[in-house]
């Protein structure tokens, strides 16, 4: 399943007389992207502003983070994005000091893999490496808190 969270300016007030944003978007036509120089995945219908989620997603569910993988699939205030950017930090230092010391770390999410009928499981792709899927969920939390700070929520499109 796919999943592109995209920011609402619902929760951003604006004053008499100033233009609206345009949907799912931080800023106006004419002001440059805030997230420009973040590099965050986007999805292919999704607008400068948003977050490919399923990428993030598809790590913390394979480092066993199920409920914060569900969680990004939810809708959410300015607020909420706060306090989710705040759970995924957390997680992603607890699993830092859980393996630490581990000779071999926990693979993250697979990718470009298929799904083999006969032995009814997926194979094939490349996983990546914990450092890679750590990176990936410090990255979306970066992109949640932006958002919240900014004044949007999120609307999870899937």
């Amino acid at each position: 399943m796919g999943l592109d969270n995209l920011p609402v300016s619902c929760d951003m007030p604006r004053k008499a007389g100033q233009e609206s944003l345009p949907c799912h978007m931080t800023h106006l036509p004419d002001e440059p992207c805030p997230f420009e120089a973040d590099n965050n995945p986007i999805g292919v219908l999704a607008t400068c502003c948003s977050l490919r989620g399923k990428v993030a997603a598809y790590e913390l569910d394979a480092l066993g983070e199920k409920s914060l993988a569900s969680h990004m699939y939810e809708d959410m205030t300015a607020a909420k994005a706060i306090v989710f950017a705040k759970k995924l930090l957390g997680a992603c230092d607890r699993l830092e000091r859980a393996h630490a010391g581990d000779a071999e770390k926990p693979k993250g999410a697979g990718w470009g893999q298929t799904y083999d009928l006969t032995k009814e499981k997926w194979v094939g792709g490349t996983s990546s490496t914990f450092e890679e899927a750590i990176a990936t969920i410090r990255q979306a939390a970066r992109w949640y808190e932006k958002v919240g700070r900014l004044g949007c929520g999120v609307h999870a499109w899937y």
